[in-house]
C-alpha cells in the first residue's frame, strides 16, 4: 500500500466510499467529497489510498540494486534532486517564475522540471527521478572527479572570486591537458557538463565557500543567532535527533525488583519543538535504536497511542492505587491521548556520535529521500533545540519515584532503588502521556505559543517565512513495512551451497539455491556480495535482499528449533563459552551453551540485579514490533535427528550477557 496524500483534489478511500479531498481544516478531520458530490467528513487514520501500489515491481533502475547500473541511474536521480531542492522547499509558494528562473540556471528545460517534479512528488521518494539510461553513458571517471575538486579547490575557492564560467574554462584546459599526458591505452577524460559543475560548486559547504571568497568575517554572517536554526521554517524541514540516559532506575515486570537506567533515544521537529517519537531500551546507543525511534517519528501513532490509552485508563480504575493511608483513590477520568505529530522529514540533524554515522543510517535515509547533516564539532548550539527539551524532561523525571537526580550531590540520602516501582511498559505510558498532554500543550518561551499550536499553524495556516505544507503523507502498510525493513542493520556475505553464514550461525532457504557462488555482475573472477538484514532482537531469522527484485526475502537459520536469540544473548553465549571450555563450532554448540546459561539465569534471575537486566532486555526485545516486509520463509524440517540434540527446546528463555563470578577458595 502506498503513502496517503492529504491534499485538496485527491481521491481517496473511506471504507467502501471513494471520496475527493476537499480540504484539511485541522490535524484530525478531512472534508471529502464522494462520487456523487455528496459531502463527508472522516479522520486521517480512517483512509487510504485510492490505489494499491504494486508489489515486487523491482528496482526503480531496472538494473539489479548492487550494479554499476543502478548506481549511475541513482546518481543522476540525485543531480536531478539537487536541481529541484530549491523549487521544493517552496512548496505551494511555487510559481511559473520559479521553474524558469532554475531552468536557466541548471541548462534544464522548464518543462522538464515540471516532469521531474510531478514524478518525485507522485513517488514520494528519489526513486521518481531514476529512469532507464537510454546510454550506457558511465559516471565520472575516478581522476576526472579528482581534476575537478583539484581546479575547484586553487581557481575558485580563491579570495579574487573568479566567476564560474571562467572557472570552468579553466576546468576544460586541465582536462585538455590531462588527456594529453595520459599513458597510452587509458581512455580520454570526458569533461563534465556546466552544469555538473555548477552542482558541484553549490554542494560545498557554504561557510567554507564564503570564507574562502570572502573572508572570515562574511563567513560569520551566515552563523545563526543562538536559538534559531538555519532553514527550519516548516514543520518537518529540520529535525534533529540524540540519546541520553534516563535519570531513573526502572525495575523489572516480574519482581518488581530494580533493573538500572535505560537509554532514551528522541526525535524533535526543530520549527515547532513537538516530540515525532522516541524508543526507550536497556541497550547502548546504536543505529538500531535510532532507526526505531525515527520509525515512531515518521510513522502515524494510532496504533501505538491506543495501547498507551488502554495502560493509562486502567491505571486509573478504582483500586488500581492507593494513597498514603492506603485508602482506594477514587476513579479518575483518564485525559485522551492525541499525537498527530509524525511525517518523513526533509533533513535529519544529528551530533557526531558513531551510531549515527554507519551506512545503515545513511543508506536508509537516502533511499527515503531524507538529507542527513552532522552537527559541526564546534557549534553546540546546533543541537541546542533537542538537549533542551531533554533537560526539560530530565527535571519532570526528577519527581518520579525511582529517580537518582542529576549527580551524586543532587540525589544526597535518597535510595533511588529502594525507591524505584516503574517498569519500562510504565514509565513509557507515562513520557507519552506527559509529552502529548502536558509539553505540546505548555506555551514554550521561544515560540510564544505551544508547540502543538505551532505544529498546526506550520501545517495548516503558514507562517510570514513559509506557506502552510499540508498534512504529512502517511505512511502506511508496505510502505510503512518496508521503512522498517530499511532502518535494519546489515551485512553483505557471499551465497554457499549451505546458504548464508554470519556469526556463527548458518541460513538458509530455497530462495538461495540460484544465488549459489553467483558471480559478481561485470567482474566474473569475484562472487557477489548481496545485502542481508537482520533484527538485532532475533538472530534466529535474517532478510535477505533479492538485488533484481528488490525484495526482502525471510531466511531462518538452519538448525531445527534456534533460539529466538538476541545478537547480545549470542555475545554472552559465546562469552560463557570460553569461560567453561565449551566447544562453539556449530549451531548445536551454541544451543548446549545457550541452554546452560538459561538454567543458571533461573536460579540467579531473583537474587541479582545483573541477572534480572539480561532477562528484563530479553523481555522488552520480544515485545517490540518486529519487521514483516520481508516474503515469510517456511522454518526448516524439525524431523532431522542428526541436528536436533534435544528431545525439547520449548522450555529454553534465552537472556543476555552473563558474568560468571568464581567461587572464593
Amino acid at each position: 500500500m502506498t503513502s496517503l496524500r492529504l491534499r485538496a483534489g485527491e481521491w481517496v478511500r473511506f471504507g467502501e466510499r471513494r471520496g475527493r479531498i476537499v480540504r484539511v481544516p485541522s490535524l484530525d478531520e478531512v472534508h471529502l467529497q464522494d462520487e456523487r458530490g455528496e459531502p463527508f467528513k472522516a479522520r486521517p487514520d480512517q483512509l487510504v489510498p485510492d490505489r494499491e501500489q504494486e508489489a515486487g515491481g523491482g528496482s526503480a533502475s531496472g538494473h539489479p540494486i548492487d550494479s554499476p547500473a543502478h548506481a549511475h541511474a541513482m546518481s543522476k536521480a540525485e543531480d536531478r534532486l539537487a536541481v529541484l531542492e530549491p523549487l521544493l522547499r517552496l512548496g505551494p509558494r511555487r510559481t511559473r517564475e520559479d521553474v524558469e528562473r532554475a531552468a536557466e540556471e541548471s541548462g534544464v528545460h522548464f518543462t522538464t522540471l515540471y516532469r521531474w517534479l510531478r514524478h518525485y512528488e507522485a513517488a514520494e521518494s528519489l526513486n521518481g527521478l531514476v529512469r532507464r539510461p537510454r546510454t550506457s553513458k558511465p559516471r565520472l571517471h575516478r581522476d576526472a572527479e579528482q581534476l575537478m575538486d583539484g581546479v575547484i579547490e586553487r581557481h575558485y575557492l580563491v579570495m579574487n572570486r573568479p566567476s564560474l564560467r571562467s572557472v570552468y574554462e579553466r576546468l576544460k584546459v586541465e582536462f585538455g591537458r590531462a588527456n594529453a599526458t595520459r599513458e597510452g591505452g587509458a581512455p580520454e577524460l570526458e569533461v563534465p557538463s556546466f552544469s555538473t559543475f555548477r552542482r558541484r560548486v553549490y554542494a560545498l559547504d557554504e561557510r567554507k565557500r564564503v570564507a574562502r571568497r570572502y573572508g572570515p568575517r562574511a563567513a560569520d554572517a551566515l552563523e545563526p543567532i543562538q536559538g534559531h536554526y538555519p532553514g527550519a521554517t516548516y514543520p518537518l524541514a529540520v529535525v534533529q535527533v540524540d540519546h541520553t540516559p534516563l535519570d531513573i532506575i526502572l525495575v523489572d515486570s516480574i519482581h518488581r525488583l530494580p533493573v538500572g537506567r535505560a537509554i532514551l533515544t528522541l526525535v524533535m521537529d526543530v520549527f515547532s519543538r513537538v516530540v515525532l517519537g522516541f524508543s526507550i531500551a536497556f541497550d547502548k546507543p546504536s543505529a538500531f535504536g535510532t532507526g526505531m525511534a525515527l520509525a515512531h517519528a515518521i510513522l502515524p501513532k494510532e496504533q501505538w497511542i491506543s495501547r498507551h490509552q488502554e495502560a493509562l485508563d486502567a491505571a486509573l480504575q478504582p483500586g488500581a492505587s492507593t494513597d498514603a493511608g492506603g485508602r482506594e483513590r477514587p476513579q479518575e477520568a483518564a485525559p485522551e491521548l492525541r499525537w498527530d505529530c509524525y511525517g518523513k522529514p526533509v533533513k535529519l540533524k544529528m551530533d557526531n556520535a558513531r551510531e549515527f554515522r554507519g551506512k545503515t543510517l545513511e543508506r536508509a535515509l537516502m533511499a527515503h529521500g531524507i538529507d542527513r547533516e552532522f552537527r559541526p564539532v564546534t557549534k553546540p548550539h546546533y543541537g541546542a533545540h533537542v538537549e533542551r527539551l531533554l533537560g526539560t524532561l530530565a527535571r519532570e523525571i526528577h519527581t518520579l519515584p525511582g529517580t537518582t537526580f542529576s549527580n551524586v550531590r543532587e540525589r544526597g540520602d535518597y535510595d533511588s532503588e529502594g525507591e524505584a516501582v516503574m517498569t519500562i511498559e510504565v514509565f513509557e505510558t507515562w513520557l507519552t502521556a506527559y509529552i502529548v498532554g502536558v509539553y505540546h500543550r505548555r506555551v514554550h518561551d521561544a515560540l510564544g505559543m505551544t508547540p502543538l499550536d505551532a505544529w498546526e499553524e506550520g501545517l495548516l495556516e503558514g507562517t510570514e517565512q513559509h506557506p502552510a505544507t499540508g498534512l504529512p503523507d502517511r505512511i502506511q502498510g508496505d510502505a510503512a513495512q518496508r521503512l522498517r525493513m530499511d532502518l535494519l542493520p546489515y551485512f553483505e556475505a557471499t551465497v554457499q551451497p549451505y546458504g548464508i553464514r554470519h556469526m556463527g550461525v548458518t541460513y538458509y532457504s530455497p530462495i538461495l539455491r540460484s544465488r549459489v557462488r553467483e558471480p559478481q555482475p561485470g567482474r566474473r573472477r569475484e562472487s557477489r556480495k548481496f545485502q542481508v538484514s537482520y533484527d538485532p532482537r532475533d538472530i534466529s531469522k535474517v532478510y535477505f535482499l533479492d538485488p533484481e527484485l528488490d525484495r526482502y526475502y525471510e531466511v531462518h537459520a538452519r538448525q531445527p528449533n534456534f533460539p529466538s536469540m538476541s545478537i547480545w544473548e549470542l555475545r554472552a553465549t559465546r562469552k560463557y563459552a570460553q569461560q567453561h571450555a565449551m566447544r562453539m563450532e556449530n549451531e548445536r554448540d551454541i544451543i548446549a551453551a545457550f541452554r546452560a546459561m538459561t538454567r543458571l539465569v533461573e536460579v540467579e534471575q531473583a537474587a541479582t540485579k545483573q541477572a534480572r537486566a539480561r532477562v528484563e532486555r530479553k523481555r522488552q526485545h520480544s515485545r517490540g514490533e518486529k519487521p514483516q516486509g520481508a516474503v515469510p520463509a517456511k522454518p526448516p524440517s524439525e524431523r532431522r535427528p542428526a541436528l536436533n540434540i534435544f528431545d525439547s527446546l520449548e522450555d529454553i528463555q534465552p537472556f543476555d550477557e552473563i558474568e560468571v563470578v568464581p567461587k572464593k577458595p
